[in-house]
């Protein structure tokens, strides 16, 4: 029509041209004209030369396609053709990857896209591309324009990409930050392009947040800018649209260690003022508001209190970090106990051999040589093996006198030792054969230790010889190791750690002298591993893990009878998180640490494999040596099922838990639950049965906490009272009455008493009650019903939304996951009860509402997220 633009349709509709069809997006013609970035192609075609190009040699022809077309620019100005090639390539692999990943493409962000991706090397080739530019200051003034007028386009197309595309966000925002190193102008400009952007809708305002939240993290926006225009944008609260989003902005940009409170003065002041309400129009500004921002302040006091974020720990005062000892939840005193235990056993072994006479190391060695012959020569004589050892005793005493047992035993070890160290070899290793002949020895003294008795005695005098082996070799260890740090000398683990896997394999093989006492000979090694466990002879710590998850060990000490072994292998796993535990809080791995740390997982998975009830037996103890930051270790031990426990597959639409069988039954539970609660166990037990005084729940706050005078609770007791209560509970209702009577009830009472504490403290509660959510039983369906109502019925958010992050930090992990846990998650967002979507803190911030919708998508049916008002 006349006075209209006119376009032509057909173009768009045919079927038979190739082109636009299969143009990228950016090149692709639309309605309305070309876009800057279209415009950006004809612009670079004016700078192409179009004379003659010199012909290469095949050698330098090879050399020019290495490097790359686009990064030939020997005329010193900005190929912007190159740039601009660079970005449409980008943008089609980032939609080739996000079209790949189907349904799973919101989740894919920069940082998950390995080095030697194409997404990656595209981006990286940028600075190459510029490299013949040189200083940024020797831009021209059109290459400046080229570039803010390219960027300028490139951040338009920000704003048109959906927020779920976080990928093409990100790598999007990383070409800018690119550029912005070649024009540091564009940094500048940038800030007020964004002042334009659009934010009529909420969900304008949603990617706006995003965008500004990455450009500030790629330091492309200076905060100090962009934190007095959204304070004039909020207008004290006047404009409670913007001050909604002011709000969201901080709360998204400390949350996520963007940028510390300290950086957004002007921000924060808003929010105090309308947090305390002192602001100008605080009777026009909505409740909700004034609650967001109330919190938002705590949650800001409580950051600063337990140290505050990455960034804004650099402003504020270096805090020493804490030592090994504070790391431990054993007290100091335990802590040096133990580390100082070697330097008390080197002591001790030091004044044994003062009393040795001089020539009794000779006499061993002399010894060793004759016994390696004779073994040599006569190996599978049992016959002239056994007259070897019956010469050990009558001449030397071995086995007949203490005194002269020890210090064989002794000296022997040290002996052959030495002999394995000084045997390395740089290409063939150390040399065993020493060692190997003297486990051989040492087993044959204890299979023929026979002083005359009954069966019994003799069983009893064959273990107290194994005890003074063990006992000698670890002495010996612990002296040598000891040596070695005073020194600062090397020291070789290998030669002790093939000498007790030797006596390991020996003793525990099918013998008809030794099955009587299997059981008891395992036991005795747990204990000798106990005595050097890492906390002792942190050099043997490999070696040691070696050895206790050995399957000659571990398994004979978990298929004992009637569960003779595992008080035992409970110990020695307790020694090994005791040890990794400090290390874990601070989460100040070595190499050699996380090598560490992967065994102990590769153990613990075993373990949940072939000995699960094992594990869910002494949860309680492990949780309790456990940091709360390992969550997916934790999250192992609890996923743990005994054999014979069904499983119920929690994603059924039909499923309910009230009308499993297995609710009915009770957990076994071997770990001391009431060990920690002596102090205050009758207290603790006549407020259940109503004979104490109600203030008893403010006496229980304090003997909670720690005995160091700290205002940290002491989790262990937390754990401890947590279960007891539960089962106190358990004990008065039945399980149909749970759900129904669980308010009326002293233990409730108590669990909300327990909810008024800090944040802190209301955390490691909430960990305690997860900690019970297991596999099918009474306790799991318990705690399950606990939490929910803890949920459903407090009227402080923070409480609400605590119980969603414990929840939630335990299901964003790897598998496996405890059937509690999903139970009771699913049951929240399900249940049109709790009003789970409709909370503010599922909205906080765009990463956190993903994570709820991708935990909701995982833990669901197809469409019941949708359904339960869930996702956009």
């Amino acid at each position: 029509k006349k006075g209209q633009l006119y376009y032509d349709m057909s173009i768009f509709g045919s079927e038979n041209q190739r082109y636009p069809r299969e143009l990228p997006d950016m090149l692709r013609p639309k309605p309305g004209g070309l876009r800057p970035e279209q415009l950006l192609v004809y612009e670079a075609f004016q700078r192409i030369p179009r004379q003659p190009q010199p012909t290469q040699s095949s050698s330098e022809s090879q050399s020019g396609q290495s490097t790359g077309d686009a990064s030939n620019n020997s005329s010193g100005q900005l190929n912007m053709n190159a740039i601009s090639a660079i970005a449409l390539k980008l943008d089609k692999t980032v939609e080739t990857l996000l079209n790949t990943a189907g349904p799973r493409a919101q989740e894919i962000s920069l940082a998950m896209i390995p080095p030697e991706h194409e997404i990656k090397q595209l981006i990286a080739a940028i600075p190459r591309v510029v490299a013949s530019v040189g200083d940024p200051s020797s831009l021209s003034s059109s290459d400046t324009d080229s570039i803010l007028s390219f960027s300028q386009g490139i951040l338009k197309r920000i704003y048109e990409v959906d927020l779920s595309q976080r990928l093409r966000l990100e790598a999007l925002i990383a070409l800018l930050e690119m550029l912005n190193k070649i024009c540091p102008q564009l940094g500048r400009n940038i800030g007020t392009w964004t002042k334009y952007a659009p934010t009529k809708t909420d969900a304008e305002r949603k990617l706006h947040r995003a965008v500004l939240l990455l450009l500030v993290r790629s330091d492309l926006i200076q905060i100090g800018d962009l934190d007095a225009h959204l304070a004039k944008s909020a207008d004290e609260g006047r404009d409670q649209v913007w001050l909604e989003f002011l709000i969201l902005f901080v709360r998204a940009a400390t949350l996520e260690n963007i940028v510390p409170p300290a950086k957004m003065p002007n921000m924060i002041n808003i929010v105090q003022l309308i947090a305390e309400d002192r602001a100008p129009t605080s009777q026009q500004i909505n409740p909700a508001f004034r609650k967001a921002a109330a919190r938002l302040l705590e949650e800001l006091r409580n950051s600063i209190s337990s140290g505050g974020d990455a960034r804004g720990r650099q402003a504020s005062p270096v805090r020493a970090r804490p030592s090994y000892e504070e790391s431990s939840s054993m007290s100091p005193t335990s802590v040096k106990q133990l580390t100082d235990a070697s330097l008390v056993i080197a002591k001790s072994s030091l004044s044994l051999a003062s009393n040795d006479p001089p020539n009794a190391k000779q006499n061993v060695t002399d010894i060793l040589v004759n016994w390696l012959r004779v073994q040599n020569e006569a190996a599978g004589n049992d016959k002239i093996l056994a007259q070897f050892l019956q010469l050990l005793q009558q001449k030397f005493g071995v086995g007949s006198s203490d005194d002269e047992t020890e210090r064989f035993l002794r000296l022997t070890t040290e002996v052959v030792v030495e002999s394995c160290v000084k045997s390395a070899d740089a290409t063939k290793g150390l040399r065993y054969d020493a060692i190997d002949g003297y486990s051989k020895l040492l087993s044959y003294l204890v299979i023929h230790m026979n002083g005359g008795g009954t069966s019994e005695q003799v069983t009893q005098q064959r273990l107290g010889m194994l005890n003074k082996v063990l006992g000698c070799i670890t002495r010996s260890l612990v002296t040598s190791h000891e040596k070695a740090q005073q020194t600062n000398a090397p020291w070789d683990q290998r030669p002790w750690f093939r000498l007790l896997l030797d006596l390991v394999c020996e003793l525990n093989t099918p013998n008809q002298l030794l099955d009587s006492m299997k059981s008891s000979i395992v036991n005795v090694f747990g204990s000798a591993f106990h005595v050097i466990q890492p906390l002792v002879v942190p050099g043997f710590a490999f070696a040691w893990l070696e050895l206790i998850s050995h399957r000659m060990l571990l398994s004979n000490l978990l298929l004992a009878k009637d569960q003779k072994g595992w008080g035992v292998m409970h110990q020695l796993l307790i020694d090994l998180f005791l040890f990794m535990e400090p290390h874990l809080r601070k989460l100040e791995l070595t190499d050699a640490l996380k090598k560490y740390y992967d065994g102990t997982l590769r153990v613990i998975l075993m373990l949940v494999h072939d000995f699960p009830t094992f594990l869910a037996a002494y949860h309680l103890s492990f949780c309790n040596v456990i940091p709360e930051n390992c969550v997916q270790l934790r999250n192992i031990i609890l996923s743990a099922t005994p054999k014979g426990v069904p499983f119920h597959d929690p994603i059924n639409r039909n499923f309910k838990i009230d009308q499993l069988p297995e609710i009915s039954q009770s957990p076994l539970i071997l770990s001391n639950v009431v060990g920690p609660l002596m102090s205050f166990k009758n207290e603790l037990d006549n407020y259940l049965r109503g004979q104490q005084s109600p203030d008893f729940l403010n006496i229980l706050l304090s003997q909670l906490r720690k005995e160091d005078n700290s205002k940290e609770l002491d989790a262990p007791k937390v754990n401890s009272v947590v279960l007891y209560v539960g089962m106190q509970g358990l004990a008065r209702l039945q399980n149909d009455q749970i759900s129904s009577n669980l308010s009326r009830t002293p233990e409730m009472e108590l669990f909300q008493k327990l909810m008024e504490l800090d944040d802190r403290g209301r955390y490691i509660i909430l960990n305690a009650f997860a900690n019970q959510l297991r596999y099918p039983s009474s306790h799991t369906h318990y705690f399950s019903c606990v939490m929910l109502f803890l949920f459903n019925e407090s009227k402080d958010e923070g409480v609400k939304e605590q119980i969603t992050r414990v929840l939630l930090e335990r299901l964003i992990t790897q598998r496996p996951h405890p059937w509690g846990l999903l139970i009771t998650f699913i049951e929240l967002i399900k249940n049109t009860k709790y009003q789970f979507w409709n909370h503010s803190f599922t909205r906080c911030a765009t990463e956190i509402e993903k994570v709820f919708e991708n935990v909701a998508r995982s833990c669901m049916l197809p469409g019941a997220v949708a359904a339960t008002g869930g996702g956009d």
